[in-house]
């Protein structure tokens, strides 16, 4: 949990920043997966992204565990 919630607050900060100094967030990834043009994002953006769906992980993983020890 303490990755996810560093991931998320780096991403914050790294928005954060960018858009203080440049008055925007720089988006500057621009994939194309199999012929689908994905949206251009930034590294921020991906430790954001990657810090909620750990998260959400880890609350799913909880409530399973709660729900096992309940049965027993």
């Amino acid at each position: 949990m303490q990755v996810a919630i560093s991931l998320l607050f780096a991403g914050a900060l790294g928005n954060f920043i960018d858009r203080v100094l440049t008055g925007e967030v720089v988006d500057f990834i621009d994939t194309n997966i199999f012929g689908y043009d994905f949206p251009i994002f930034n590294i921020a953006d991906s430790s954001l992204t990657i810090g909620v769906i750990l998260i959400i992980i880890a609350l799913l993983k909880d409530t399973s565990n709660k729900k096992e020890k309940e049965v027993k």
